[in-house]
């Protein structure tokens, strides 16, 4: 089944309003199915490592890290201009990760 983009960036919209009215864990449903279906921005990533690191939640950024970073080395058109930048912002925020206990 083709991915819809228009309905993954409504997932990201509704996340953010729903982080908003503190509803969190609907919010992470939403952003983790923009995960799962490998999205081609860095919303849904960045706003469930803000939201997991808030949680402590090591295992699931590490997780969240290694698909943006799959997403951006794999998937994202190579010509895209900010393509290098996100992929080597994930990189690092994943090596500070792994250098932390």
């Amino acid at each position: 089944m083709p991915l819809d983009f228009n309905q993954q960036v409504e997932r990201n919209l509704l996340g953010r309003e729903l982080e908003r009215q503190n509803k969190i864990k609907e919010a992470i449903l939403l952003y983790e199915a923009n995960v799962q279906e490998l999205f081609e921005g860095n919303f849904p990533y960045d706003r469930l490592l803000i939201i997991y690191r808030k949680l402590g939640q090591k295992e699931d950024r590490t997780r969240v890290l290694k698909t943006a970073i799959y997403v951006f080395e794999n998937i994202v058109n190579k010509n895209r201009p900010d393509r290098d930048v996100k992929l080597n912002k994930f990189k690092n925020k994943l090596l500070k990760l792994n250098q932390t206990k």
